[in-house]
């Protein structure tokens, strides 16, 4: 399969070979018309036609104003909510109730990789969920553990 499109004003062909792995950015303004970069200010793809080059970086309309005024643009990085550190707190409390010593390890696993993937990924937000799910699963499996032991030796006491 091949992609057609232009950069520059020049024709290029490229040929894709899996064409499902292949998404090409399209122009924010220009839906039509293939992106060529990124704006440093809010990092949204567009086409030659609407970069300009400022101070060795590309900006779109809006942010050249304000890089133009020497104010730096205001960026927002989208947050993407970190699916293990819900699912941590959501064992650690189902955990009290029922299979604790099951799910409690579970929880527990499951708060530290959260922890681990959050420090690895600054995008992803729920660092309460899993801190709370972590000591949640920490005291309820220590509860599971000394209610078994309570009822081994309350077994061990009748006979």
């Amino acid at each position: 399969m091949l992609a057609i499109g232009t950069v520059d004003g020049n024709q290029t062909t490229t040929k894709i070979s899996n064409p499902k792995i292949i998404t090409l950015m399209q122009c924010k303004n220009h839906p039509e018309v293939p992106a060529v970069d990124r704006c440093a200010g809010c990092a949204e793809s567009f086409c030659a036609n609407c970069l300009i080059e400022l101070h060795g970086q590309k900006y779109c309309a809006s942010c050249k104003t304000l890089a133009l005024r020497g104010t730096p643009p205001m960026v927002e990085e989208a947050t993407v909510p970190c699916k293990e550190a819900g699912e941590a707190l959501k064992y650690s409390i189902i955990g009290i109730f029922c299979f604790g010593i099951i799910l409690e390890p579970i929880a527990i696993s499951k708060a530290l990789k959260a922890k681990k993937m959050m420090a690895m990924n600054p995008r992803l937000t729920g660092s309460g969920k899993a801190t709370a799910g972590l000591i949640i699963g920490i005291v309820g499996l220590v509860l599971w553990v000394l209610g078994m032991i309570a009822r081994v030796a309350a077994i061990g006491h009748k006979q």
